[in-house]
């Protein structure tokens, strides 16, 4: 039977040989393999892909259905694998030209050609072979993936255009998941104590005015050269019976930078260092 794990796990490369690999983006993932992991993750849905083979992917169906259902979690494997193709990606990368499109400096070593890349407020240094810190913090696993997203996607010039992630294609699924986890969580920290929002922003952002908008208060974060992302902030208003509401604003050509997930994983990253600061 299909459910039946003793088939074993369905593997993202397995799913991967079902998509059209061409990276077509209209799922909203830079490639097919980025696509496939996160299905096997249990953060996409499967139907994102309009080009799947159906008659390749129907005998994955119960199977993937019957390991969500045991709770078996592949977060391990699919970040091994991720890691795999994403160095694969890398080495296939000119860095040196590279370097001018994503606004980092190029590096020439004994091992090859690196990148000193500036994200948030520090530097980190991207090889073919890793991503490191250069004042020797260390970076988290699924760090190290969204720096390498940035390099492979290449930059673009930012339109100067701001838009709500409901505005970006494909973004239905994720924007829930922005308000609750991000939007939400940040309008609770700090509702009714606005000089402790502005606070959390020094050292990681920098306050931007946006009179126009009749919002209290406005921050931007540099997360990469080219991936600016704004956080506007409404303080609660007791008396009036209104709590506090934040909205979180990209270019409109951000996809360009950055697939939806890692966007979505750029503000998660925003919210845990504005919480350092409280």
């Amino acid at each position: 039977m299909d459910g039946d794990l003793s088939k074993g796990r369905v593997a993202p490369l397995e799913l991967y040989k079902c998509t059209p690999r061409t990276n077509c983006g209209q799922c909203g993932n830079p490639t097919c393999f980025a696509f496939a992991t996160l299905v096997v993750t249990g953060r996409e849905k499967i139907a994102a892909c309009p080009f799947l083979d159906s008659e390749r992917v129907r005998p994955l169906l119960g199977r993937l259905e019957e390991q969500f259902r045991s709770g078996i979690g592949l977060s391990r494997e699919g970040f091994e694998k991720t890691m795999e193709f994403l160095l694969g990606e890398i080495q296939k990368c000119d860095l040196r030209v590279k370097a001018g499109s994503i606004g980092a400096k190029l590096v020439e070593g004994a091992g090859g050609a690196g990148l000193n890349l500036p994200y948030f407020n520090e530097v980190v240094l991207v090889t073919g072979s890793d991503v490191e810190k250069l004042s020797g913090g260390a970076l988290s696993a699924w760090e190290k993936i969204f720096i390498f997203n940035y390099v492979i996607a290449g930059g673009a010039e930012p339109s100067g255009i701001w838009v709500g992630m409901e505005s970006l294609p494909n973004s239905v699924s994720k924007i829930k998941s922005l308000k609750a986890h991000c939007e939400d969580v940040l309008a609770a920290r700090f509702g009714g104590a606005l000089e402790s929002f502005s606070k959390a922003v020094s050292g990681w952002g920098r306050e931007v005015r946006l009179e126009d908008q009749g919002v209290d208060y406005a921050a931007e974060f540099a997360v990469f050269p080219r991936l600016a992302i704004r956080v506007l902030f409404w303080d609660e208003e007791k008396e009036e019976g209104y709590a506090a509401r934040v909205k979180f604003l990209f270019d409109s050509r951000v996809l360009q930078v950055l697939d939806i997930e890692s966007l979505l994983f750029a503000c998660e990253q925003i919210v845990d260092r504005l919480g350092r600061n409280v």
